[in-house]
This record gives structure tokens, sequence and C-alpha cells, in this order.
């Protein structure tokens, strides 16, 4: 019974490998860097072109040509060597620059609420009046929550020197293009 397993799984995975026609992709190199940032087919690829300096675009790739270094668009193509800079987000950074906004929002909050409601016949605690350490420590979270956004979320990579962008086709050959044509 475990041999007949392990034959269905090789089977299995063998006719797997024949389903599975295209992997062509373009990836981002940064020296020193052994993790690479890859780009399939579908991905969101936001980059900066010779032709427009100023502009970044923002574009799904439907298609990848690997013989002429073309990425289609829906609305077009360009030539990978166009490309000038690639941009890449960073989520966490996003997050907690909300985050401590939404931190240093409520701690100010909070004190203004002690600060009115605070009174003399001691219902709330004299402790909760609202003063500079308060107005401080909510306007230093919301100050590192808006520069950790405006700095830390997005990062430009430009091409050439200290970067390089190539595209790769690694497609599983097919038995006839190994083998030849079935006589």
């Amino acid at each position: 019974m475990k041999s007949i397993i392990t034959i269905l799984s090789i089977v299995f995975f063998l006719l797997l490998t024949q389903l599975v026609a295209a992997q062509k992709f373009i990836q981002l190199e940064l020296p020193g860097d052994p993790i690479v940032n890859k780009y399939f087919v579908g991905s969101s690829i936001v980059y900066k072109l010779i032709d427009y300096p100023n502009e970044y675009f923002n574009k799904v790739i439907k298609q990848i040509d690997i013989e002429n270094e073309i990425l289609v668009f829906d609305d077009g193509y360009i030539k990978v060597v166009e490309i000038t800079h690639i941009r890449r987000f960073r989520p966490w950074a996003k997050a907690l620059g909300y985050s401590l906004n939404t931190f240093g929002v409520v701690w100010i909050t909070y004190g203004v609420l002690g600060d009115v409601f605070a009174d003399d016949d001691g219902l709330v605690d004299e402790g909760t009046r609202f003063d500079w350490d308060t107005a401080i420590i909510g306007g230093t979270a919301i100050l590192t929550g808006w520069i950790i956004r405006k700095w830390l979320y997005k990062k430009d990579y430009k091409l050439g020197k200290h970067a390089r962008l190539r595209m790769l086709d690694i497609t599983m050959p097919t038995s006839e293009e190994i083998y030849g044509p079935k006589e």
C-alpha cells in the first residue's frame, strides 16, 4: 500500500510539472542582499522611465517577453532598459505610523477629557489633568508616526550600479523539447 502511494505521488508531481508551463518573472537584485524582489505576471510594479523622470507609474504586469525584454501592460508595453527607478513599499511602516498617530490622538483626547471632568469633589483623580507631559507624549507619538510614514513607507531604487533588474525564464521544458517529436 505504501509503494502505491509513493508511485502515485511521483506520477502526480510529474504531471504537475507538465501543467506548469511558464515561470517567467523579473527580479530586482541589490548588491550584498541575498533576498531578491520578484515580479510575476499579475504583480503590480511601480517604476520611473527615462522619458518621464519626475513621474512614477503603477501598473499590473500582463505578460513578460523575455526575448525582446518587454513588459506588457493593459495599456501598452515598455522595454526594461527604459526603467530607471523601482519603488517598493513597506507595509509595516505605514501600519506602525498609523498606530503611533492613533496612540497620540487617544493620549491627548484622554488627557483633555480627564481635565474637563476633573473637579474639586474628588470624583476624578487630580493626576488626570491635561499638562505639558500629556501634550508632549501625545505630540511626540503623532510626530513620530508621521515621520515613519513619510520617510520609511517607500523606498526608491535607482537601477544601475547599485540595483539591477533582471528578466528570468525558468520554464520546465516539455518532453518534446528534450527528446524531440514523437515518431
